[in-house]
């Protein structure tokens, strides 16, 4: 089993790894990161979470060969372009690191290097100077991924300012944008390349997406490849100009964010990686057709351990249709893995006839049928020995959960919109 680090994997790139790592039978999965630990998601997920060095801090570089040795680490994943073209400088024995040669991973940290490299190859956009430019025109920090800092440029004041912040000026590409996730084999040959339209973009990232067909997208990056040896994950980003060409914007030789979208159509490009990187020989599966990814936030919540959950029924475990709610099925699982003493009290007298038809698991310590559950409760958690503070109860009526926090003021009580409160297991 390959022991490998994601880091940091409290990005978008890394949680995207993260993701597609975890489930595998031959990944012993550690996710890291060095900033804001409390606030990274993925110490929620991760049961192997360890806190790295910074990279520009003194004595990076042993400090992380030590962490590698300490926990047995045989494979890096990094995460962002700065650790990629730290990384593909590193030889430390019995150690894989998923980058590209060092000449490439320093060459797609500037976009204007990448143009110049590629310019008469594929479109790529002009460059402009406070003499040439036309305007509107796009300013964007030379490095540095994703669209922060971006920004239109539509007259001369903001032309000045934006050299004045040394930002590089180009031209200004209107039209629909479009990314393509890609894998190179070890030889730096194309082994697949996943076009897809970038719908709509957020905090500088691509929120919705789908995967289209485009043999003009993938013939570009088909030049890329052939012109710049990149092995492993990448990507690319097109934008259509003003004429109605389609226009390369820049090139990542990492994991992007949204290969989740890739990924959920059936090629999974970081566990593929891993695999070339690990000397075996792989196939890449073919893609779905017309799938379309809407990206939101995922909420990972903490607080104070418990050890039961108080369960209703209707309207929590059931839904308002009567049908068994998913969200909450999948608590019911996991918290029976977790080893969390379960209880379900309920108003319905037919609640073990609808477990039965329904399928739900009788991971409960007991079903109590009563007709006064407010009087019922003290009782119950009192037969199995559970503290009112050390129990969460899941309610939908306001006024039993007002109820019971009147009753039992430490008694943590919640709604079944709030099933985030009950957590998930660490994996790996």
């Amino acid at each position: 089993m390959y022991r490998a680090i994601v880091f940091p994997s409290c990005n978008e790139p890394g949680l995207e790894i993260a993701n597609a790592l975890i489930k595998s039978n031959k990944v012993h999965l550690f996710g890291g990161s060095s900033f804001e630990v409390e606030f990274d998601p993925s110490r929620m997920i991760l049961r192997n979470h360890l806190p790295c060095p910074k990279l520009d801090s003194t004595g990076f570089r042993e400090e992380f060969k030590q962490l590698l040795f300490v926990h047995g680490i045989d494979t890096v994943f990094p995460a962002t372009d700065n650790l990629v073209e730290e990384f593909s400088k590193w030889q430390v024995e019995g150690v894989t690191f998923i980058t590209a040669n060092p000449d490439t991973a320093k060459l797609v940290t500037s976009k204007s290097r990448v143009y110049e490299r590629l310019v008469g190859v594929i479109p790529v956009p002009e460059i402009y100077t406070a003499d040439t430019v036309v305007f509107p025109a796009y300013a964007k920090p030379d490095v540095g991924a994703g669209s922060r800092g971006h920004s239109v440029v539509r007259n001369r004041q903001e032309c000045d300012v934006a050299i004045a912040d040394g930002l590089l000026l180009t031209e200004y590409l209107p039209g629909e944008e479009f990314t393509v996730d890609c894998i190179n084999d070890l030889q730096g040959r194309l082994l697949f390349c996943g076009p897809r339209l970038r719908g709509r973009i957020g905090r500088g990232i691509s929120l919705g997406t789908k995967t289209i067909t485009c043999s003009r997208i993938e013939e570009y990056v088909r030049m890329i490849a052939e012109r710049i040896r990149i092995e492993g994950p990448w990507f690319a980003q097109f934008k259509v100009s003003r004429s109605g060409q389609l226009t390369l914007m820049e090139i990542n030789a990492r994991v992007g964010g949204s290969m989740t979208m890739t990924r959920l159509a059936g090629v999974n490009i970081p566990l593929l990686a891993l695999f070339l990187y690990k000397g075996l020989e792989v196939e890449v599966p073919s893609l779905l057709p017309g799938m379309v990814l809407n990206r939101c936030l995922v909420n990972h919540i903490e607080g104070k351990d418990f050890s039961c959950v108080l369960w209703d029924l209707d309207d929590t475990l059931l839904r308002k249709d009567g049908k068994p709610d998913p969200e909450a099925m999948a608590s019911l699982f996991d918290c029976h893995n977790r080893g969390i003493k379960q209880l379900l009290l309920t108003k319905n007298p037919n609640v073990h006839a609808l477990l039965t038809a329904h399928g739900i698991p009788l991971f409960f310590d007991e079903v109590l049928y009563a007709e006064d559950k407010l009087f019922a409760v003290r009782p119950l958690l009192n037969r199995h020995g559970i503290l009112a503070e050390d129990c969460v109860a899941v309610n939908d009526s306001n006024t039993e959960k007002l109820a019971l926090q009147h009753m039992l003021p430490r008694l943590r009580v919640i709604g079944p919109d709030a099933l985030e409160v009950l957590g998930r297991e660490k994996v790996q």
